[in-house]
């Protein structure tokens, strides 16, 4: 692994720490534009692109396609398991950027951005504030916004990385049998 100069991790820090910020503004200013415009003008939804794309304001008390939404206990069990999935992201974020992988460092902050994204609308409004809505004919996808974005392009950046790019990869795409110190 080659050597990175003092100079340069400073920089890549930096970089990836104004990153980490602009991905969370992002998030919660498009999310206080749609909150702001629903709440001043009672306002619903705008369609972008007709039968396809709308732009849709919604409260998400629950998780992913709204899962335990009218559960009582569940707000506090989101919190809770953000807060640990939290820590265990940022222990393995700073364990990443030892080992000096960029793509995998990227995919952790978009994964963490969007967590605390999303984790700030339960804290402040005790939902996620939602509003991006696509349509497939009569299939009305789950609404979301740009911190689940961040989430499942990390995620799928974190399955790209350990199925093809880390040095113990899970496939190899060039053919070489794996050593395993044998």
């Amino acid at each position: 692994m080659q050597r990175v100069r003092p100079y340069r991790r400073i920089i890549f820090s930096i970089i990836f720490s104004l990153l980490f910020v602009l991905l969370i503004f992002l998030d919660q200013f498009t999310k206080s534009i749609f909150m702001n415009l629903h709440n001043n003008t009672d306002w619903q939804k705008t369609t972008v692109i007709n039968g396809f794309f709308e732009f849709r304001y919604a409260v998400n008390t629950g998780a992913a396609w709204s899962f335990l939404a009218n559960v009582s206990w569940a707000q506090t069990f989101f919190k809770v398991l953000t807060v640990i999935s939290l820590a265990l992201f940022f222990a393995y974020y700073i364990f990443v950027c030892k080992k000096g992988y960029k793509f995998l460092r990227i995919a952790l902050i978009l994964i963490i951005s969007g967590t605390i994204g999303n984790f700030i609308d339960r804290i402040v409004f005790g939902g996620v504030i939602d509003f991006i809505s696509l349509i497939f004919g009569t299939y009305y996808f789950p609404v979301f916004n740009l911190a689940d974005s961040y989430m499942t392009v990390g995620i799928i950046m974190l399955i790209i990385h350990f199925l093809f790019l880390d040095k113990n990869k899970l496939i190899n795409i060039h053919g070489k049998k794996k050593d395993n110190g044998k």
